[in-house]
């Protein structure tokens, strides 16, 4: 089965691809946000923009498998069924324009949304949000739309979750849940689409693997080490990376 990753690309961009997963899971946990941001940035030159989102989907189904099984225990299930039941049918409606989007309009769609995403997270992060279980189910719209169309919108539904009561373990664990099921989901609808074969599916499990040593070893690094990845590197390399999408979808290269 592994000789379908020869058909379209070379060893040298497969073993590229695994250390980009490695070495973004490796950030993420150093430096607390953005992994799959990160690996869709410098991912997309390998397989393609618009192959991106389907991809990197598959890949965090399996980099969440094992944080979800670690957290099972702390899940909130009422929240999540509640998060879940409302962002399901918007994130489907997001596939499915995904999947007519032009390539272009996919490129500057995601270029602005990840420079528009750094001011919202410091803008959600000083807000103390306590809307209730009505606010939480109103924010599942956009989140399940945006969901369906790119990644890393988690940081939405923070503020909200935190204001239901929803907190440490409890969070991690519904958090981890929902991206496992509404990726795992979004995978299986990409699937039915020409933007995820089976070539890609593979890729996408691989990276996912990889992901996961990335995980332990950021873990490592924080606990062993002074060495700290500051989020203001991170601000920066996302500020660049929706740079180049937008490059890339009003010249096309």
């Amino acid at each position: 089965m592994i000789e379908f990753l020869f058909v379209q690309y070379s060893t040298a961009e497969i073993l590229y691809l695994i250390a980009v997963a490695l070495i973004t899971a490796t950030a993420h946990s150093v430096g607390g946000f953005g992994g799959a941001l990160m690996m869709a940035i410098v991912a997309s030159s390998v397989i393609g923009v618009k192959e991106t989102v389907p991809v990197v989907s598959v890949a965090m189904t399996v980099s969440q498998s094992a944080r979800t099984w670690v957290f099972r225990k702390q899940i909130n299930w009422p929240i999540f069924l509640r998060i879940f039941l409302v962002a399901f049918p918007f994130m489907i409606l997001g596939v499915v324009i995904y999947i007519e989007m032009p390539t272009n309009i996919i490129a500057i769609f995601l270029g602005l949304f990840m420079i528009i995403m750094l001011p919202l997270r410091h803008f959600l992060a000083r807000r103390n949000i306590s809307t209730g279980l009505l606010g939480l189910t109103v924010i599942c719209v956009p989140y399940g739309f945006l969901a369906g169309t790119s990644f890393g919108v988690g940081l939405i539904l923070g503020p909200f979750l935190l204001g239901v009561g929803l907190t440490g373990l409890n969070l991690i664990g519904t958090v981890s849940a929902l991206g496992i099921v509404l990726n795992g989901i979004k995978s299986i609808a990409f699937g039915f689409s020409p933007l995820l074969n089976q070539e890609l599916v593979i890729i996408g499990i691989t990276l996912g693997i990889c992901t996961i040593p990335g995980h332990y070893l950021g873990r490592w690094i924080v606990a062993n080490t002074p060495f700290r990845l500051h989020t203001l590197y991170f601000e920066a390399f996302l500020f660049a990376g929706g740079l180049h999408f937008l490059w890339q979808g009003i010249y096309g290269g």
